[in-house]
């Protein structure tokens, strides 16, 4: 077989499969990191007044940090798969580029906690930020590696040639880079553009270039 002698050594499918089941298991993991509410239990037995609704507005960082954590694993699953529409076979380098993707989305549940912990904090929102970033620009090697690699593409669809996968990856990467450089300025502002990461997503494919449909 013509890809074996170029030292392809496997189809795609086992690849999607290990990134399907790691992100799977990150998502699910997210809501660990909210704690059902408990009302407090006096010495002698009877429940505190506190109303229930009242633990629940204090939960309210962590319901933002899982639904901003949840987003963001969305939008980089959405990546991949569009990537992944045009590749046929995946070499030892792009098996890599895709493991080092996973071990980085690994990190988002820690980030995440980090987030909810130290909500007012700049170094919180730095990490968390730095995570999402570094996701962005491994997941766009993906995009590169594969793009620079003809042999690995199916040649009959031309989109991965095109720009418009790349450069929703840059929009998302950027957002999470001006989120990193709010954290030092001014933190509200860091959570809203952390918010706003799904924007991309939403936005038609004819403003990602004319030359490809995703």
């Amino acid at each position: 077989m013509d890809t074996e002698r170029k030292g392809l050594i496997f189809s795609k499918g086992r690849l999607e499969t290990l990134t399907d089941g790691v992100f799977a298991i990150i998502m699910t993991i997210l809501v660990f990191n909210i704690s059902v509410p408990e009302l407090i239990l006096f010495t002698e037995g009877e429940l505190a007044e506190e109303r229930l609704s009242n633990k629940f507005a204090s939960l309210w960082p962590d319901i933002l940090a899982y639904i901003i954590s949840f987003v963001t694993l969305g939008v980089y699953w959405v990546t991949h798969h569009r990537i992944f529409r045009w590749i046929l076979y995946v070499d030892r380098p792009l098996i890599w580029i895709n493991i080092s993707f996973l071990m980085t989305i690994g990190i988002v549940p820690f980030s995440t906690t980090l987030l909810t912990q130290y909500l007012d904090q700049q170094i919180s929102i730095f990490a968390y930020s730095f995570n999402a970033i570094l996701a962005g620009v491994i997941v766009y090697a993906l995009y590169f590696y594969a793009k620079r690699n003809p042999e690995l593409v199916d040649k009959t669809v031309p989109a991965l040639i095109g720009r418009r996968a790349g450069r929703r990856t840059i929009v998302t990467t950027s957002t999470y880079s001006v989120a990193l450089l709010f954290s030092f300025i001014y933190l509200p502002a860091s959570w809203v553009l952390l918010l706003l990461v799904l924007i991309p997503e939403l936005i038609p494919d004819r403003y990602f270039g004319r030359d490809i449909s995703l």
